[in-house]
């Protein structure tokens, strides 16, 4: 196990209903407060109104802006960073899924800050030392974002996609009933993230640490009896908490302890991808992350093989012969809770050789031909990787 310093200061409130005690959890600490919220049935099934008016009963004026896009776009953090200096807010609340959160990471960071938000993201990118408080209240079980730094941002202009470090939320409301609002087939593709964030550090080539492979593996598995269950009963609440709980410990903080840096060849060439396309994150890692297992599975068989026996419960002696096996089966499970096979699934584009051609040189560019860590993936593995999502696995 590597050395670390770790520092996790989130606060955490976990239940049903939860989100309607936020005005208690708020009350004495917030005077104005400004609600992002995604785009969605949130208005309409009396989310956003429960949030508002807990915050309002206890003294917090509020404030509204423009709903969030699914790939959250620069514009929208402007809108609210102006809205933040106008009004005076002291709390930025978010009400959805990864696009909000980091939207709302991102405006409470540069509401305190007199540079263009653009600058932390694709300009000379200063660190961020503060912000204003934050609560974030996920609507689906995702990327975890609503307990990292981070926050991924879609240039307008440029489609571009990329992340800037921000600060900690100050609290995160998990509700799992709230999670019941979202489609299946949403739920799956969030799904989809989490297990891709699972893999990224377990993935990672580095093999010196017992408990956190176990700790990666452990994750893997709840995430796929969760999603066996909601897949026969999908308003199961128990299932639905135990996916929200899955996402903040796969890319909360927790996984990475003691651990080299993580893979990410199919993050960072899918927020190229769904920040060209407009496409669904979750959907489309759904579609790129096995068959990178099967392109790479043999570039460290070893860490596959264990995959293949302590997830997917392959008995093959041989190491090769058991990563092949282990993807495999996985594959086969994908198939069996409807994860999305090919891109055409997510969305009706035609997604053109010269178009995932823009995007794998979009993605070559930004991180400057250094993708992948099993791996060290040329532009035309990129290439083949992203065309293959075109046919069926």
């Amino acid at each position: 196990m590597l050395d670390f310093l770790f520092h996790w200061p989130p606060r955490m409130l976990f239940g049903v209903d939860s989100h309607k005690k936020i005005g208690e959890e708020m009350q004495g600490v917030s005077s104005k407060a400004l609600i992002v919220c995604a785009k969605g049935p949130f208005r309409e099934n009396g989310l956003y109104d429960d949030v508002k008016n807990s915050l309002e009963r206890a003294g917090i004026q509020t404030y509204g802006m423009g709903d969030i896009d699914q790939n959250p776009r620069l514009s929208s953090v402007r809108e609210g960073v102006a809205i933040c200096k106008k009004e005076t807010i002291d709390t930025v609340v978010a009400i959805g899924g990864g696009s909000a959160m980091d939207c709302t990471k991102l405006i409470a960071a540069a509401a305190l800050y007199d540079c263009d938000p653009y600058e932390f993201v694709w300009g000379s990118r200063p660190q961020i030392t503060k912000s204003l408080r934050t609560v974030l209240i996920p609507t689906i079980a995702a990327t975890g974002t609503e307990t990292n730094k981070s926050a991924v941002i879609v240039n307008d202009e440029t489609k571009e996609k990329y992340y800037c470090d921000c600060e900690h939320a100050w609290l995160v409301i998990f509700d799992p009933a709230v999670t019941k609002s979202a489609p299946h087939r949403l739920v799956v593709w969030g799904a989809m993230d989490i297990l891709s964030h699972t893999f990224e550090y377990y993935f990672n080539g580095f093999e010196g640490s017992e408990f956190q492979s176990r700790f990666s593996e452990a994750i893997a598995l709840s995430v796929m009896h969760a999603l066996d269950v909601l897949n026969d009963t999908p308003e199961d609440l128990t299932a639905l908490g135990e996916l929200q709980w899955c996402a903040t410990m796969a890319w909360g903080g927790l996984t990475k302890i003691g651990r080299m840096e993580p893979e990410m060849t199919c993050h960072w060439l899918e927020e190229s991808l769904s920040g060209y396309f407009d496409t669904h994150h979750g959907a489309c890692l759904g579609v790129l992350t096995p068959r990178w297992m099967r392109m790479v599975c043999q570039d460290k068989p070893s860490i596959f093989a264990r995959f293949a026996r302590n997830v997917m419960g392959v008995v093959e002696e041989d190491d090769g012969k058991a990563a092949a096996e282990g993807v495999e089966r996985y594959i086969a499970w994908l198939k069996t809770i409807h994860a999305p096979n090919t891109f055409f699934d997510i969305g009706q584009k035609e997604f053109s050789d010269a178009e995932i051609e823009h995007v794998v040189s979009t993605a070559w560019r930004i991180y400057d031909g250094h993708i992948g860590k099993i791996r060290h993936m040329t532009y035309e593995d990129c290439l083949q990787l992203i065309k293959s999502g075109r046919e069926p696995i």
